[in-house]
């Protein structure tokens, strides 16, 4: 008697654990969630940026954003959410096909698993997992922290809030979906030695409709402890020289992530 066997089929998209079986693909699948994102953004040194960036981009101006975000309401997620801090900059990739400007994150730290895994194992984000405790607000102050295993290694507070004006709000309405193009990069390790089994760029289309949106100043304190599996990322970070003052743009709305329009960079 024959034995049947697994095996993955050619129309069908999978993740892991594969064996259970695929999707088919379908690339007008959109993931939707209800936003609301903080960035902070300040001026920083240009040759120390350069140098997080891979092979194949240019850093489009010295300049450091972290971004706090809220999702819920997740179509994807029965309807749940999750927080995530992101920390990018602007880029342009300029390839042999491709030449395109966008964000390029360094690092995302998200407080689920779920959304992690389909980001690297698909997208190429650079994700890993964090607490991320819910905006909280106090004397027309916002603030929020990053912690691992109890350890606090990043404060984020926003304060001196300005709500845009009627015209600024309605244009940005009427705009509909702001298009931003996020950046990738898959690397997968070889098993068997140093190096990669997999390397390369990805584009990673968002699109963004916004609601409301105000602008503020910022305070963003990085905490170093040995203690931290990623404190050799976070001691990187906290040793970036800040020039100026750190402003915030928040904006509400809706996100569109259309992983499944996404594709290699050539």
């Amino acid at each position: 008697m024959e034995v049947k066997m697994f095996k993955f089929e050619e129309d069908k998209t999978y993740s892991m654990p594969p064996f259970f079986g695929g999707t088919v693909f379908d690339a007008k699948l959109t993931a939707t969630a209800d936003i609301l994102s903080l960035n902070f953004t300040m001026n920083t040194d240009d040759k120390t940026l350069n140098k997080f960036l891979p092979k194949g981009f240019e850093l489009l101006k010295p300049e450091l954003t972290i971004s706090l975000c809220q999702l819920r309401a997740c179509n994807w997620f029965v309807g749940g959410g999750y927080n995530l801090i992101q920390v990018q900059v602007p880029a342009r990739f300029n390839g042999k096909h491709d030449q395109l400007e966008g964000v390029f994150p360094l690092v995302i730290w998200e407080n689920n698993t779920i959304p992690i895994i389909g980001g690297r194992e698909q997208s190429g984000q650079p994700k890993i997992f964090a607490d991320i405790q819910d905006l909280h607000s106090y004397n027309n102050k916002y603030f929020t922290n990053a912690s691992i295993f109890g350890e606090t290694f990043l404060r984020l507070e926003m304060s001196d809030i300005k709500f845009w004006e009627k015209g600024k709000l309605e244009k940005a309405k009427a705009a509909g979906p702001i298009p931003n193009n996020v950046f990738g990069w898959r690397y997968i390790p070889k098993v068997d030695g140093p190096g990669a089994a997999l390397n390369e760029p990805i584009l990673y289309p968002q699109s963004t409709s916004i609601i409301n949106g105000c602008c503020a100043k910022g305070s963003v304190e990085w905490i170093p402890n040995k203690k931290n599996v990623y404190n050799y990322i976070i001691k990187q970070l906290a040793d970036l020289p800040v020039h100026g003052n750190i402003s915030v743009n928040s904006v509400a709305g809706t996100v569109f992530m259309n992983a499944l329009k996404g594709r290699v960079l050539r």
